[in-house]
């Protein structure tokens, strides 16, 4: 018997030593993945940085904080960016005494000025979170988007003069990014790692969302980034 519980506690021990192995694996794996994807385009890619999880307040950036590791910073479209992995934990009920994971990918790109904050989400039950914790009214979106996404902003002529017909048109077609303007910074964020594809997605949808924004909404001014 004794023989046999310690047989078992054998092979759970080693089951955990493979499994973390196999984890750091991986991750590695991705980390010399992404640092070669980075590289090919030019970009530069650092291990982390706290600030940037209280640098633009809101979501998806949790009140507990968390950790922005890897850090890439470049040029897509003729657009600066710094995109980062977000990670923060949550426990679930006080008696928990593990906490969950929870992983965004985040991209931010500056604005041509600051403007009033206006955030763009999936319509789900989440949405209304989001408002109250920005406390921003909605705004009506029409025709599809409007089934698709919650809009959310301090300024209803800013939102209006935003989202024409073309913004609207390409968050029907494109990927299913959320994003908002903090002052003088779009944010936009995706539940996953930051992964090449992932982060290509981010910046293409960004960039396609910018592109069509009118030249007046720029002119409209709002609060500057702290």
């Amino acid at each position: 018997m004794e023989a046999a519980v310690v047989l078992l506690f054998a092979v759970l021990a080693g089951a955990v030593f493979v499994s973390v192995r196999y984890g750091r694996f991986t991750a590695q794996r991705r980390l010399a993945d992404l640092r070669g994807f980075v590289h090919s385009h030019g970009w530069r890619l650092g291990s982390g940085d706290e600030e940037l999880t209280r640098r633009w307040p809101g979501p998806p950036f949790h009140p507990g904080g968390g950790v922005a590791r890897p850090v890439v910073t470049g040029t897509h479209r003729g657009r600066d960016f710094l995109a980062f992995e977000y990670l923060y934990e949550v426990t679930p009920s006080p008696a928990a005494k593990t906490a969950i994971p929870h992983r965004r990918t985040v991209v931010t790109i500056p604005l041509p000025a600051p403007v009033p904050d206006l955030a763009v989400t999936r319509k789900d039950a989440v949405a209304g979170a989001v408002a109250r914790v920005l406390d921003r009214p909605g705004a009506d979106v029409p025709g599809e988007s409007g089934r698709r996404y919650h809009v959310a902003c301090t300024d209803q002529l800013f939102a209006t003069t935003v989202l024409q017909p073309p913004v609207l048109a390409e968050l029907e077609a494109g990927p299913a990014w959320e994003w908002r303007f903090a002052g003088d910074t779009m944010v936009g964020y995706q539940a996953g790692r930051l992964t090449p594809d992932r982060l290509l997605s981010g910046l293409d949808a960004l960039a396609d969302v910018l592109d069509r924004i009118p030249a007046e909404a720029w002119r409209h001014g709002g609060p500057a980034a702290a």
